[in-house]
């Protein structure tokens, strides 16, 4: 399995070092990382091969080879991987006293949070997204789903924008994911053409 680090974490990483520290830094950086141990190790718990992980300012992303070829009890469990591993770490902030621990449990707070978000890629969309799938129109509800995220995330960011310069972090991020969002809306066609391919040449 690859392991990388998205472009985007290089100016936000950036940020996070001047207004918060190499300590705040530190402890953004070892919580994502353990937010995406946690999606690792349902993928495999749920028999999914992982080819690669990118850590995004969010969590992460895994790469999946045929991802939709799995079941929905399997997709989702991978999708509440990360939350869950938050939730351990948020657990273990209040539960034991040390250095930092404050400031450690707000990010974990702020971790969790962002990703139970029912809006595209995060993980609480994924899920939600899963959930509302009827094989018979998968592919309409994938793009609806899409498409309610886009604009969710337009009205998010436009509210944001009243915050400047506080907000300047959660712009970025609503905007990268926005990006991520609109991307994915047009390349859904090869993916639905690719997804039948497959599933063509597995029934043939």
């Amino acid at each position: 399995m690859k392991f990388r680090l998205h472009p985007i974490l290089v100016p936000f990483f950036l940020v996070l070092m001047v207004t918060g520290g190499l300590a705040f830094y530190a402890l953004v950086f070892i919580s994502l990382l353990f937010h995406e141990a946690g999606h690792i190790f349902a993928a495999k718990l749920s028999g999914m091969k992982v080819r690669s992980c990118t850590i995004m300012p969010y969590g992460g992303e895994l790469r999946i080879p045929d991802r939709y070829a799995y079941g929905k009890r399997q997709r989702v469990s991978v999708a509440i991987g990360g939350p869950a591993a938050t939730a351990i770490l948020l657990l273990l902030s209040m539960l034991f006293d040390f250095p930092g621990d404050e400031q450690f449990m707000r990010i974990q707070l702020v971790i969790l949070a962002l990703n139970l978000l029912p809006i595209l890629p995060l993980d609480g969309g994924q899920a939600v997204s899963v959930l509302l799938e009827k094989e018979e129109k998968k592919y309409k509800m994938r793009s609806a789903f899409l498409i309610y995220s886009i604009t969710v995330l337009v009205a998010v960011i436009l509210l944001l924008l009243l915050g400047l310069p506080e907000t300047v972090l959660f712009v970025a991020l609503a905007l990268f994911l926005l990006i991520q969002n609109i991307s994915a809306f047009k390349f859904r066609k090869y993916e639905q053409a690719y997804e039948q391919l497959k599933r063509k040449q597995l029934t043939s």
